[in-house]
């Protein structure tokens, strides 16, 4: 049987973490729901208003207007914007993996083609692989541990929400600790 992307059988490990990147982006919305819940006190209202849009730029936007107010009003607002900033670079990651195009050499080994940036250039267009972008696996595991970044992030202002707003025992600290700074990876190579 042939595969849809022969490049992935050459470069397994790349196309693994492309893969949960991909898929994983979703868990990212849905920690960014969680946390709209949390300021909302409204899981159902926070699901339906952002699986509701369509587009990850709209969701983002749109959990942006629903709660950047309730994180200021509880001195998170730091820590939530970075987060914000940070989901957004994640998107564009995500977006370019999935509007992209597939190769591989032995001299480049694998390499993305970004079409839709192709089709703006004024000029003839000579190659197909004209803009390309080199790809390997450790750069794509700084990707990957960077949406991992993100998610804790979440995870630590739905928590630090709750108890600021004293929805949770009084005292208690977040169980998620704010993640120490991680810089962000490159793009690609």
């Amino acid at each position: 049987m042939t595969t849809i992307m022969p490049c992935f059988d050459r470069f397994p490990a790349e196309g693994n973490i492309i893969g949960r990147l991909l898929a994983g982006y979703g868990e990212l919305e849905l920690e960014m729901c969680a946390c709209v819940a949390a300021t909302a006190g409204d899981l159902d209202g926070a699901i339906k208003k952002l699986f509701g849009v369509r587009g990850e730029y709209k969701r983002i936007e749109t959990a942006d207007l629903m709660m950047k107010g309730a994180y200021a009003s509880v001195g998170l607002a730091s820590k939530y914007n970075r987060t914000m900033k940070n989901m957004d670079w994640c998107r564009t990651v995500r977006n370019q993996y999935s509007h992209c195009n597939w190769y591989d050499t032995t001299a480049e080994g694998l390499c993305f083609v970004d079409l839709e940036h192709t089709a703006k250039v004024k000029r003839k267009i000579k190659s197909v692989v004209a803009h390309r972008y080199p790809i390997d696996a450790v750069l794509l595991k700084r990707q990957e541990s960077y949406f991992n970044h993100v998610r804790e992030c979440y995870w630590h202002l739905a928590e630090a929400y709750r108890i600021a707003r004293k929805k949770a025992f009084k005292g208690s600290s977040p169980l998620h600790l704010w993640p120490p700074q991680l810089a962000r990876p490159p793009k690609h190579n």
